[in-house]
């Protein structure tokens, strides 16, 4: 793909980005909307949206146990067999250099968007025990995106060109999205749009949330759980027995939730974005499945400079019911002696993981034990940064993190190998990475937490929690409730027809 070049305009202003994206890119299949629906400074200040459409777009998905990557074009579908889905991806990119003609506020200049599912983890340090449902890695080429900047309030529209018919396909599309975005603004001028953005702050006392007693009942009337309560409280035991005898400081134990869902998968996108909007809201329309997430932890991201940032959570309170019981939980969240511990490992983890791609010395932590709020939780947060070695590309630096040490424990390898034991079944794309690899060599990924995966009518819930010696069973399990209780509060609402 030499000889191709990026074609962009600037527009001021911006629509709701859930209005635009379900106008320009949800009725063409295969795209993706990685929303910052929760602006934070410095933190997650654009939305990109995007698809593979026309001669140059493609989309993979992969199977690990066979390692097969299978790449869907105009021209049809071509199984190929790799070394991996990092090495394919890298190469891939390796092959799609674009010439920029305008300096950019972002580093998603096209690429590719996609996630990995949790089994890849058998490419880099883990095993293969368990089969996933779905893809394990599912990704497309943009050829065009719009990007929201939410602080500048601008929008950029960015297009694939080659030659004058691409060119002229482009100033085609420019026009045609300028329209839509003056429809969306008169619509909300006359107060009949359809969307309407979330709050862009969540830091005061939220309604009140179902109980937990009330998710609980939920689930057992429409779901099916992978381990019941007691079942789950068990497997704790046996985690704290594998801490006791030193196999292991901190186990991530997870748990699986499945239940019917044939209601529009954007439909529980803009309910799960309006009850619980947050820094890394995602949907992602794979072909063969759709992903959609209200993750608020970054996995890892790469700038334009090679500065390589992640965000572990490990801690998690729900929301009280007043302002001064919301106060209460930050400061016993903020001086838990577990919590704190718990953050602690995965820093470190993060810290020897990056760095092995990361120069020497360049390893820091900027926060460390940072509370962060949103819509039903309060999130114990640490940033680790470092700049990667030379030659070390974004692909690189995936593969030697990945998965997220949130949502392994620590030593990562042999904590897994005690996680496959237990969980007794895959994750799949819960607890993997959902983002994109721009040509620019930067990059964005978010840990695939609060998310739902649905494929063929049936949708699959992840929620657990981080095992050490200082954890109570059922409180335990009574965290994983609070995890799954903005997802569960979202269906109900798609399904009493509220959005």
């Amino acid at each position: 793909m030499n000889g191709f070049e990026l074609e962009v305009m600037q527009i001021p202003g911006h629509a709701d980005a859930a209005a635009l994206f379900e106008r320009v890119f949800a009725p063409g299949g295969a795209s993706f909307l990685f929303e910052s629906s929760l602006v934070v400074p410095g933190f997650s200040r654009f939305t990109f949206m995007g698809d593979a459409h026309g001669r140059y777009g493609e989309r993979i998905t992969y199977d690990v146990p066979t390692r097969t990557a299978t790449v869907h074009a105009q021209g049809g579908a071509r199984a190929e067999r790799v070394e991996s889905i990092f090495d394919f991806l890298e190469g891939r990119l390796a092959q799609r250099t674009l010439t920029c003609p305008t300096p950019l506020p972002f580093g998603f200049d096209l690429g590719y968007a996609g996630v990995f599912g949790y089994e890849v983890k058998a490419e880099t340090i883990g095993a293969h025990p368990h089969r996933s449902t779905v893809a394990d890695a599912a990704f497309l080429f943009a050829t065009r995106m719009l990007v929201i900047d939410h602080i500048a309030d601008e929008t950029y529209l960015l297009h694939l060109v080659h030659d004058e018919v691409s060119r002229g396909e482009a100033q085609a599309w420019f026009a045609s999205v300028r329209a839509t975005m003056a429809a969306l603004a008169t619509a909300s001028a006359n107060g009949t749009a359809e969307n309407v953005a979330p709050n862009a702050t969540s830091n005061t006392a939220p309604r009140r949330k179902l109980s937990l007693g009330d998710v609980q009942a939920w689930i057992a009337a429409h779901a099916e759980i992978r381990h019941s309560r007691d079942t789950y409280v068990d497997k704790i035991g046996e985690a704290l027995g594998e801490i006791v005898r030193g196999e292991s400081y901190e186990i991530c134990l997870t748990n699986a939730i499945t239940f019917e869902f044939r209601e529009p998968p954007f439909s529980l996108y803009r309910t799960m974005r309006a009850l619980s909007p947050a820094p890394h809201a995602a949907y992602f329309n794979a072909g063969e499945f759709a992903l959609v997430s209200a993750s608020p932890e970054r996995f890892l991201s790469v700038d334009r400079q090679r500065v390589a940032e992640a965000k572990p959570i490990k801690g998690t309170r729900p929301r009280g019911h007043t302002p001064d019981e919301d106060a209460a939980i930050v400061q016993q969240l903020r001086t838990s002696e577990k919590d704190r511990a718990e953050n602690l490992m995965i820093v470190d983890l993060l810290r020897n993981d990056l760095g092995q791609v990361c120069e020497m010395g360049s390893v820091y932590v900027p926060k460390l034990f940072d509370v962060e709020t949103y819509s039903h939780v309060h999130q114990l947060v640490s940033t680790v940064r470092g700049t990667l070695k030379p030659g070390v590309s974004s692909v690189d630096c995936i593969r030697a993190t990945f998965p997220g040490g949130s949502m392994t424990g620590a030593p990562k390898k042999r904590t897994m190998e005690i996680i496959d034991r237990l969980e007794q079944g895959a994750r799949g794309i819960y607890s993997g990475a959902l983002g994109w690899f721009g040509t620019s060599g930067a990059c964005d990924f978010s840990i695939v937490i609060r998310s739902v995966t649905i494929s063929g009518g049936t949708a699959h819930l992840g929620v657990g929690g981080a095992i050490t010696a200082l954890s109570d069973p059922n409180e335990e399990f009574d965290e994983t409730m609070v995890k799954a209780r903005g997802i569960v509060e979202a269906v109900q609402h798609v399904r009493a027809g509220v959005a």
